[in-house]
This record gives structure tokens, sequence and C-alpha cells, in this order.
């Protein structure tokens, strides 16, 4: 008996794991997860994430990642269409489906492709650690707007824009004042605190916070100035809960040429990333660049310096996801007329190791003669104290400067010196933190200093505006 009874003890369980096993089936296809073939192109939307970084032995993350939970308030299985060159696609092609081959104003080939709103992370992680590189695409809720975008493409003419003619040298007082004035304790306080949140992820509370504390900051060093306003920019319909930061100057003489200087305000951990909880510090990626911003702007504030065009200082939202709050506003701003005659990019700011040059051009999707310019203004303002300068192919959509020159704006980027082996390597981890850095601001400053380099010489000086320094706001 003890042999039957066994035996059908084991069939009970077998049975039991078979109902089960339904059950989960069951409740997989009812969740929307959607997997459909394609003849030309291999789906696997599960495949596994390209491979992680090791923690360094000497840091150790602020706090451990959180458990996985996808926000309430978008769905994880939604999909989105990305544009992307035709060789990180051929990368990414188990987290992608749906392909169609386009090509931009420039003849890049380019593919049109469907992922899942939770294959983002992946797909960045992919660019990141096998292109040695940030971004790779544009992100779009349709795969309509996604053509539409290809379509309207004026990189072409953006790239061969002329300049102004009145982009010269010709501001050396204001410039050279303003260099020495640099304190690496302010960029090194900025970057505390941003990369003190839990996160500044585009989906999450924690990403909308940490934009209006940059807001309220940019603002408390206006000090009431009448020509200075700042705005929450939320004309983004898919940059989640988190608003763009934009803080105007009014120019004097010639207000309606605009020159930007931005930065991307979120952050991602590429592990983790699509739960709102994740821990992504983002100190290098991209906190040195708006701390940048920021000691650039307190600086010429500070002055009482008054321009001659009008300045737009920008934090860029959701740009880890696919370069959409510059998108947004490039598009908005190429729609409404705006002359957008120069715009400086800076993502990723504080990281050099070993032999390696201090600053390096982007120089791929960016205008011609704004690179030059930025060589020149390199070469009269940086080269007297010391430092070296290189250049850096960054691939398609690796930075909001390619936002801009998608809508036909002149754009450049500069980027940090990285180390031998390319760029930071623990950007999207846990450990972008100012301990893998040295628990130093220093290498932003150069940036910094280039940065007012490039604010003196674009926007000129018109004068003076009477009145204390700018204030501070504390920072926790």
């Amino acid at each position: 008996m003890k042999p039957f009874l066994l035996s059908k003890l084991l069939l009970s369980l077998l049975i039991g794991l078979l109902l089960l096993r339904s059950d989960a089936l069951q409740a997989v296809r009812a969740s929307g997860t959607r997997v459909q073939a394609t003849p030309s192109v291999e789906v696997r939307w599960n495949a596994p994430t390209a491979d992680r970084v090791a923690p360094p032995s000497s840091a150790t993350p602020h706090a451990p990642p959180a458990a996985s939970t996808a926000p309430s308030s978008t769905d994880p299985f939604a999909s989105v269409y990305i544009v992307t060159s035709r060789d990180t696609w051929q990368g990414i092609r188990g987290l992608a489906r749906e392909a169609v081959a386009e090509h931009d104003s420039t003849g890049q080939p380019l593919v049109i492709a469907e992922t899942r709103a939770d294959r983002l992370g992946a797909i960045s992680d992919h660019v990141h650690v096998n292109e040695r590189r940030c971004g790779g695409y544009f992100a779009f809720p349709t795969r309509a707007q996604a053509e539409t975008f290809v379509q309207a493409d004026r990189a072409k003419q953006a790239m061969a824009k002329s300049m102004l003619a009145g982009y010269t040298l010709d501001n050396h007082d204001t410039v050279n004042r303003w260099l020495p004035q640099v304190q690496e304790q302010r960029l090194y306080a900025t970057i505390r605190h941003l990369s003190g949140y839990r996160n500044r992820y585009f989906a999450s509370t924690h990403g909308r916070t940490s934009a209006e504390w940059i807001r309220d900051h940019w603002q408390s060093l206006a000090a009431g100035r009448e020509d200075v306003t700042t705005e929450l920019f939320t004309a983004c319909a898919n940059c989640g809960t988190q608003p763009s930061v934009i803080l105007t100057i009014r120019g004097s003489d010639l207000p309606h040429e605009v020159v930007v200087l931005g930065a991307h305000l979120d952050s991602i951990n590429g592990s983790n990333p699509y739960d709102p909880e994740q821990h992504a510090p983002g100190a290098d990626d991209d906190a040195s660049g708006i701390a940048t911003l920021t000691e650039t702007l307190r600086i010429a504030l500070a002055d009482g310096w008054q321009p001659r065009r009008t300045v737009k200082f920008m934090g860029y939202a959701a740009e880890e996801v696919g370069l959409r709050g510059s998108h947004a506003i490039a598009q908005s701003f190429r729609a409404g007329g705006v002359n957008v005659v120069s715009v400086l990019q800076v993502d990723m700011t504080n990281y050099k190791s070993g032999a390696v040059t201090d600053m390096k051009l982007i120089s791929d999707y960016s205008n011609t003669e704004l690179k030059a310019f930025f060589v020149t203004l390199f070469d009269t303002y940086l080269a007297p104290r010391g430092l070296t300068r290189g250049s850096v192919a960054c691939g398609y959509a690796c930075s909001d400067h390619a936002s801009w020159t998608h809508a036909g704006y002149p754009a450049a980027m500069m980027f940090e010196a990285g180390d031998p082996n390319g760029s930071f390597r623990y950007i999207h981890t846990p450990y972008d933190t100012l301990a893998t850095m040295g628990e130093s601001a220093q290498h932003s400053v150069k940036f910094a200093q280039f940065a007012l380099a490039y604010l003196g010489e674009t926007a000129k000086t018109r004068g003076k505006v009477t009145g204390g320094p700018a204030q501070v706001l504390a920072m926790p």
C-alpha cells in the first residue's frame, strides 16, 4: 500500500504544479505582454542586459538599491518607438522589433523600431557598455511621431549653418575677470546635493523634486533682477513627472538672438531602470553638468553682468530615456520661430584619470563653425592655464545637443577627459558618486571656466546691473 500511496501523492503534486503554471501563463497574457514575431527581425523580449561593471572596492553607495516595482502611473509594457543608428540597432536587435530603415538629412542610416518602456534601460546600458558612450536614441510614444521626427530632420542644415559675424573674441575684460572666480567647493556642494537624492529619474517623485530645487536655486542667484526669469518647462508629453528648468537673462540690445547653455538633470540606474525608487545618484552623469551651469550662472549674476543677447540656462528632463526634454524644448522653439544662435551642451564634466587631455570636443552631429569657435575659445582662455584638449566622436543622439542639431540650430559639446579606456565607467550605476571621483569637483572647474568664456564671448557684455551680489540658496 505504501508504494501506491506514494505514487498517488507524487501524481497529485505534479497535477498541482501544472495547474499553477497554467495560472501563471494566463496572468502573463492578461498583463498585456505582447510577443509578435517578425520575419526580418529576431525578437527576444527577455534578452539579458549587458554585463554590469563591478563595484569599486573602496566605494560604498549611499543606500542599497530598492526592490524593483513598476510605477503605477505608467505601463512597463507600453510600446516605445526609438530612432537610432543602424550600428546601434545591430547590437539591440533582441530588445526591439519591427525595424524600419530610414536616413536623416545627412544620409546617416537610421532605424525606427518598437521596444517596451522597461527595455530602454537595457538599450542605454548596451550603448554605454559596448559602444562606450551615452544616449544613442530618441524615444517617442507612437511610430507616427518617430516617423515625423525623421522626416523633419534638419541636421544637415544645422551642421553647416554659418555663425553670426559678431562671434569674435572681443570680450576679454569680462571673461578674464570671471575665470579666477570659479570655486571648486561650490561645484562640489551642488554635485553633493543633487547626488543625494535617491534618484532624479524622470518618472519618479525625486525627478520632479530635484528639478524644482534647481529652479529655486537658480532663481535665488538672480537676487530679484527684473531681467531674469525662471520657469518649469512642462510641455513635454512623454517626460513623466519631470519638468525641464529654464532660466532666462533678457538681452539688452539683441534680445531676439538667443544663446543656450544646457545640461540634463535626470539620472538612471541601468540595472534597475524602471523602478521609481532605483538608486541612481548620477554625480557625474549629470549632476556635474548642472553644477557647471550653476557656477557659471552664479559668477555672471554676482558680477551684475548684463548681456547683449538673451541667454537661457537649461536643465533638461528625461535625457536618459531618449533625449525627451531637450527635444521638446528645441521643437517648441522651432515652432515658435525662436532665433537660437548658439548652443553649448555640458554632459559629464568631473572625471579624469591617467594620461588624457583635460577636455574633449565632440566632433560629430555638431555645427562646424561653432566647433572651430570652441577650439578658439579653449586656446585663448584655457590653454594659457596649462590645460589641454582633444576630440572624440560621440555617435548618434549621444546627448542633448543632438536635439538642437536635429531642429536646425547650431550646437556643440565639450566632454570630460575620462580615462585611456573612455568615459567614467560607473555612470548608470549606484557608484556614480563623488566618492568614486576622489571626493572632488576639481575637474568641473575647467568646464565652468570654458562655459564662462563661451557665455561672455557669445552673449557679449552690454553693461552691469547695479545692486549687491547674487544670493545663494542654502544647500542642506
